[in-house]
């Protein structure tokens, strides 16, 4: 190579890589101060807003108004005005009323292609999404309005935020709330501090869930990465909005893999370290429910929250989103913690960041509000880490896993650790969903660390809460049975490899599969699921009411984060639904019988019908589950050869309970509430009151 083809090269390669430290760092967020609503500096919060948050019908003017005689400062992009930041476009000094229009196709000044190219990381993999950049038009928004106020000696108040939408903005959204969310904007996107991007030069073009180093700032965890946010909750419908809530908070950037997504999932916090309230009381808000659904063990109400999720959909965020809140539904009435939880669509500094699942989140706070247990006694593992208690208080999970694994305990020694009813619930809806994320990830488990008199949940003992479920039913398949991602095969065929290539829970539950106790109890609960849980006369209905419900709020969610590929809406719906559909026969004709041979060898599946005589309302539980005998009675399918249990419920007043007739089968205790019937045939099995 000649000298002046090495020189050209050598050009070449400085102007790329010039153009590539152009490309590859960002603009200099604003330089702000740290975004704190106590400052001790602050003086008194005395600007009056003459329009409080909310939907109006026309633009209107703001008055700002102080008592203190201090000048008044207001930012319009979440940012915390100061003097020092007048003359940049989008910090003033307030001299007459603003006026608030609806700012739909004016500048974005969260979502532009800078900040937007560092929220998402470079796949190893080779497959990771485009990087999106909307246009002005295609970001809906509102109008923030932060204003201070300053005093002669300089000292600054603490902030004040509201957020007003114009117009039709929301009509899209039907009765759907709407969430704003208000942080400086260098707590979500400063190279050093920002937690919704990439992070320094050299943290980037490396992902750290293929390797430990270098890190990201969006996948930093814990109080470190917590930031100052202001919240405000509207509710309503499309043409009238009520704003239900209005504090400060904190927030973190939540999750594993889909960290890396555009739009990012959240966990908030109420915190009075943030100048906010320290936990959300209905009664405290005039009874607004925050999360309608969310109930304590005993049925009533959630009446405290200390923090909620705000999640994207993990898996599914780029189908239907509605994957793992539609499971969640279904199994809400196991034995197992599920996650109650609604839509919403979040504005982020006053710009559309789509539809979110405002949810429950898990802690030793929400353990506390709803078992009734001490949070500062409860112990869990997220993940197989310990995430409450202290360092190695998780050590009798692994003892109970490990143990029975490898026999050196007996069944009843990891009953005696384990809850077994809420194990074998959970390891069966697992199953049953074919959840492909676990269950050598997505698990959390917890106990208290001494027994608590008179709780039924303060035992000591394990119990699993579900979460993350949408990586199933065939998300990635078309709604096959057996999957294609992480492993082509049914469930128990994948559990077996796991178990194979060394992961513990797979081993164990190899293990427990030869007990013929376990065996028994985990097939009846299967049973349950398939008779009720996941019967289409539940599972459609369902499906159709998610359905009905995301589909209107996903046009603007893919025109705001891009197309893609992404309007695969209806066919995920009709992939769940196939999965659920194909999942009966497959279950009771195959899978069942094939790894449950020790106890359904020789079997047959039969009907069972359940009826009530002699009262109008009483129940009766199966295994697990108490059928709606509305219709006068309910049946089901269990296997012969595989007794059932059948309890009746106490006898409503003036009334006693008189026994079972059983035909098709034979009670084991025929005048007892709670009984075994071992199936010979299609049965009828009638409780009888007089």
């Amino acid at each position: 190579m000649t000298k002046k083809f090495k020189l050209v090269n050598i050009i070449i390669t400085l102007l790329f890589a010039l153009a590539f430290l152009f490309v590859s760092c960002p603009p200099d967020p604003e330089n702000g101060d740290d975004d704190s609503y106590n400052n001790p500096n602050a003086g008194a919060r005395d600007i009056k807003f003459s329009h409080n948050s909310g939907l109006y019908n026309s633009p209107f003017n703001l008055t700002l108004t102080t008592a203190s005689g201090g000048i008044i400062y207001y930012s319009i992009d979440g940012s915390i005005p100061s003097p020092a930041k007048v003359g940049n476009g989008r910090v003033f000094k307030y001299t007459a009323p603003i006026n608030i229009q609806n700012r739909n196709g004016q500048p974005n000044f969260l979502a532009t292609p800078a900040w937007h190219f560092y929220m998402d990381p470079e796949d190893p993999r080779g497959h990771a999404p485009p990087v999106y950049n909307p246009t002005n038009d295609q970001v809906p928004k509102a109008t923030v309005i932060r204003a201070i106020v300053v005093d002669s000696s300089g000292k600054h108040s603490d902030s004040i935020i509201k957020t007003y939408f114009i117009g039709n903005n929301l009509q899209s959204y039907g009765n759907i709330r709407i969430i704003s969310l208000v942080t400086d904007p260098r707590n979500l996107v400063d190279e050093d501090y920002g937690i919704m991007v990439r992070g320094k030069p050299e943290n980037r073009w490396h992902d750290p869930r293929f390797s430990s180093e270098p890190h990201y700032n969006f996948m930093g965890r814990g109080t470190e990465w917590e930031r100052a946010a202001f919240m405000e909750l509207f509710d309503g419908n499309a043409s009238s909005r009520t704003l239900r809530l209005s504090t400060n908070v904190g927030i973190r950037v939540r999750g594993g893999w889909s960290r890396g997504h555009g739009q990012k999932s959240l966990n908030v916090y109420f915190r009075s370290e943030h100048g906010g309230i320290n936990n959300y009381r209905p009664s405290q808000h005039n009874g607004f429910v925050l999360i309608p659904g969310a109930v304590k063990a005993d049925g009533t109400p959630v009446d405290t929250t200390k923090s909620i999720m705000l999640r994207s959909g993990g898996n599914d965020h780029e189908y239907t989103k509605f994957y793992d809140v539609f499971i969640h539904d279904l199994l809400k009435d196991r034995s197992f913690t599920t996650q109650a939880t609604i839509p919403a669509v979040l504005y982020l500094n006053g710009e559309y960041w789509g539809p979110y699942n405002f949810s429950e989140r898990y802690s030793n706070n929400h353990t506390e509000y709803k078992y009734g247990v001490d949070r500062n006694l409860v112990i869990s593992i997220d993940n197989g880490l310990l995430d409450d208690g202290n360092p190695g208080e998780d050590q009798s999970y692994w003892d109970a896993v490990e143990g029975f694994a490898n026999g050196s305990i007996t069944y009843a020694q990891f009953c005696s650790s384990i809850d077994i009813d809420n194990f074998i619930d959970y390891w069966a809806a697992q199953i049953y969903i074919h959840n492909q994320d676990w269950p050598n990830n997505n698990y959390v488990v917890w106990r208290t660390r001494t027994v608590v008199l008179n709780n039924p949940y303060g035992d000591t003992k394990w119990r699993y809460s579900l979460h993350d479920t949408e990586f199933s039913m065939g998300i990635y398949s078309s709604g096959s049975l057996t999957g294609t991602q992480v492993y082509s095969g049914n469930i128990f065929e994948r559990l077996s490899q796991f178990a194979d290539n060394g992961d513990r829970h797979s081993r164990l539950f190899r293990a427990l599969m030869d007990n013929i106790d376990f065996s028994k109890q985990f097939v009846n609960t299967m049973m349950d699921l398939y008779n009720v849980n996941f019967h289409p006369n539940r599972f459609e209905p369902r499906l159709n009411h998610y359905a009905a419900t995301y589909s209107p709020l996903m046009e603007g969610y893919r025109t705001r984060w891009g197309d893609g590929g992404w309007n695969a809406f209806d066919a995920k719906v009709n992939d769940a639904k196939n999965y659920l559909t194909n999942i009966r026969p497959a279950m009771t004709e195959n899978y069942l019988p094939d790894y449950f041979s020790n106890v359904l060898s020789g079997s047959s599946l039969y009907d069972v019908t359940v009826s009530v005589t002699g009262v109008s309302n009483a129940t009766v539980k199966i295994n697990t589950v108490t059928p709606n005998l509305a219709g006068g009675s309910w049946t089901g399918k269990y296997y012969s050869g595989n007794s059932i249990t059948v309890t009746a419920s106490a006898a409503p007043g003036g009334y006693e309970f008189d026994g079972w007739t059983v035909t098709g089968g034979t009670a084991a205790s025929p005048s007892a509430l709670t009984t075994t019937v071992n199936i010979t045939g299609n049965a009828q099995i009638t409780a009888k009151y007089k």
